[in-house]
């Protein structure tokens, strides 16, 4: 007989307030090529909160109810058709393995559940020197790691000895663009971010450029001495995408972050701008934890809530501002 488990759903689109705790959901059961895992933290993120209320282009067909979370570090428990023991092994997800990863584009179910169901090839490992101490950051590792990658590599492009500007160098994906962007060779790279966040940023290697206090383009062209950024890698857009234009050097690119920014403006003015897709898959994310173990991936968690607070930390992330990671602990109320 199947049991029941926790799980944070919602009926409708809205803010953070239509997020419900249900304490009787079905347990997942995992499917050909699934893991079921025992979820003990997960990473929150402002995509969660844009498919929540319907904005992102991701909400589009998903069908409601629906859970809410797109990452995850958790311990596998069993896998489903095709992932006998011997196949969980050779993957090096044998049952009692602590795992981190995020659900696939195409996957629309979310993680904020004490069991869930997730394709193997979503998940990796983590090594066993990170355990328990470095739950909370491989809980937020795997999206920012994933969209820093794809807006750094695939989008981005970047080439050893470039000057890279980047917009939010104090939240959760701003901090890991500033640590893989100096690890693939930048030059120097300058990040935005309030004040009180700047000397985090300058620990990270980056020059802070406190937007509160200074104007950012200025300290640019100053800095570059009128050449500008090679590129311009913008995790805010809506008040940034369009001055950035301005200090951008000859031939160089500007990404922005949101999936569904406008890059009309900069296709008008002859401006090479992207947005990234995230690559999902085992292959990147070991690279994430050969990052990680090397120093190059260093997750800021400012907060862990519990399951019960998930609308406050998407309510927080909402309202911008907010500085490294939020993540939630499902740990408590299953009396761990």
């Amino acid at each position: 007989m199947m049991g029941t488990m926790r799980e944070i759903r919602y009926e409708e689109f809205g803010g953070p307030e239509v997020l419900t705790l249900h304490e009787d959901a079905p347990e997942s059961v995992p499917g050909p090529g699934e893991l079921l895992v025992r979820v003990e933290m997960i990473g929150l993120n402002p995509l969660d909160g844009k498919i929540r209320d319907g904005s992102s282009g991701r909400a589009r067909h998903l069908q409601l109810p629906a859970g809410t979370g797109r990452e995850l570090v958790g311990t596998v428990l069993g896998g489903g058709e095709g992932l006998d023991e011997c196949e969980l092994a050779a993957r090096g997800v044998a049952p009692g393995t602590v795992v981190f990863g995020m659900r696939n584009l195409e996957d629309a179910r979310g993680t904020a559940a004490d069991l869930v169901a997730i394709a193997a090839d979503d998940v990796a490992p983590v090594p066993l020197e990170a355990l328990p101490d470095q739950l909370p950051q491989y809980a937020g590792l795997a999206l920012a790691g994933l969209t820093a990658l794809a807006a750094i590599e695939d989008a981005g492009e970047l080439q050893a000895g470039a000057d890279v500007l980047i917009h939010g160098g104090s939240g959760g994906v701003g901090q890991l663009l500033v640590q893989i962007a100096l690890q693939k060779g930048a030059r120097r790279v300058w990040a935005t971010g309030r004040a009180q966040n700047a000397e985090r940023i300058r620990a990270l290697g980056a020059e802070p450029i406190p937007y509160d206090q200074v104007d950012w383009r200025q300290t640019i062209q100053q800095a570059t001495g009128g050449r500008g950024v090679d590129l311009v890698l913008d995790t805010h857009y809506f008040t940034t995408f369009e001055p950035s234009f301005d200090v951008l050097a000859e031939g160089g690119r500007i990404v922005v972050l949101p999936s569904l920014a406008d890059l009309a403006p900069a296709r008008e003015r002859g401006v090479d701008a992207r947005i990234p897709r995230i690559v999902s898959g085992r292959e990147r994310l070991d690279r994430l934890v050969a990052l990680q173990r090397s120093g190059h991936c260093d997750v800021e968690v400012s907060e862990v809530l519990p399951l019960a607070s998930i609308a406050e930390g998407q309510r927080r992330l909402h309202e911008g501002h907010t500085r490294g990671k939020i993540v939630v602990d499902l740990r408590g109320g299953r009396g761990e």
